[in-house]
């Protein structure tokens, strides 16, 4: 196991390099630029420079008027010391910023990630264990129609009823207006009320696609060759159920919720921009829209290194759940 994790993390390195510099080929090839847009603002002033000028002098300030490879050597030489420069957009480091946003993604998804889990499981299993009835039926259409609704329709949906309608909770936004007057307890349960409708429309198009997989890792489980020797036996069926069945079924969905964990800190970029929860999504989209390349860069590399922690922490929980596989 020691030498297979250390094998995935230098393979991880590799992957990163290159991701890293493609998402940098990317960043500088962006139709929006923060420095364009600066540039004209300052031309504009009486007495300015020309536009031109500008451009020239903001690319050298902010180092863009190097080529692109040695460009992103030059970034990767500060990232590697956790110095990601400071966001053009906010006005101040990269990190600091990132700080101050991530936690509000951070009990967005972990909220979401619990429901899922409590919510999906179950009915999943309920389903297999009645497969063809009408509790199978309506989990099956639930979770389809969990998997193909768009989260910013439902989104809509939900603000329209919920904050338009029937006015018992705010379109947007993650305080009240009167949250500097609350007490410590009260300024928890407004920013709770504000995290209603963004962690329902999470829950409800994430909790699909974790019911079918279940169910029908579940019907693989139940018409095994053991369960029907357990039930031979004579063991009641919610011995079979419950010690047998399930157990194996949580082989492959562990590993599926360990890949999953990383997720917690990525953030809901649509959601997150349709309620405007000032998350590490919505603030990431604003970032996109005003050319912060800083900013958006460290974004784009700390998912990928999410994704690449997430693969490796399936593969080690896969080995670890299942004592049959042997990592070589």
């Amino acid at each position: 196991m020691k030498k297979f994790i250390i094998k995935r993390l230098l393979i991880s390195v590799v992957l990163l390099f290159f991701v890293s510099l493609i998402i940098y080929t990317i960043m500088r090839c962006m139709p929006t630029s923060y420095v364009e847009q600066q540039a004209m603002a300052l031309a504009t002033r009486p007495g300015s420079k020309s536009y031109s000028e500008w451009v020239a002098q903001l690319n050298a300030q902010y180092g863009l008027d190097s080529g692109v490879v040695q460009g992103y050597f030059k970034w990767a030489s500060r990232a590697i010391r956790l110095d990601f420069g400071d966001s053009w957009y906010w006005n101040q480091p990269v990190l600091a910023k990132f700080s101050s946003v991530i936690w509000y993604s951070f009990t967005l998804g972990l909220v979401t990630f619990i429901l899922q889990i409590i919510i999906a499981i179950p009915a999943g299993i309920a389903a297999a264990r009645k497969q063809y009835s009408m509790t199978d039926y309506t989990v099956t259409v639930i979770a389809l129609i969990g998997i193909s609704l768009p989260s910013f329709f439902f989104a809509t949906i939900l603000k329209y009823v919920f904050s338009v309608k029937l006015g018992w909770l705010d379109l947007y936004g993650i305080v009240g207006r009167d949250f500097q007057n609350l007490s410590s307890f009260g300024k928890i349960l407004d920013m709770a009320k504000h995290l209603i409708l963004p962690t329902l429309t999470l829950t409800v198009v994430s909790v699909g696609g974790l019911m079918r997989y279940t169910r029908t890792n579940m019907l693989e489980v139940l018409n095994s060759d053991y369960i029907r020797t357990a039930r031979a036996k004579g063991l009641s069926e919610k011995k079979v159920i419950n010690h047998h069945a399930f157990r194996n079924t949580l082989i492959p969905i562990v590993t599926l919720l360990g890949g999953s964990l990383p997720g917690l800190f990525s953030g809901a970029m649509i959601t997150e921009t349709l309620f405007q929860i000032p998350g590490i999504g919505y603030t990431s989209y604003q970032c996109v829209i005003q050319g912060d390349i800083p900013f958006v860069m460290f974004y784009m590399v700390f998912l990928a290194v999410l994704i690449l922690l997430g693969n490796l922490i399936a593969d080690i929980l896969y080995a670890v759940v299942d004592p049959r596989v042997r990592v070589n």
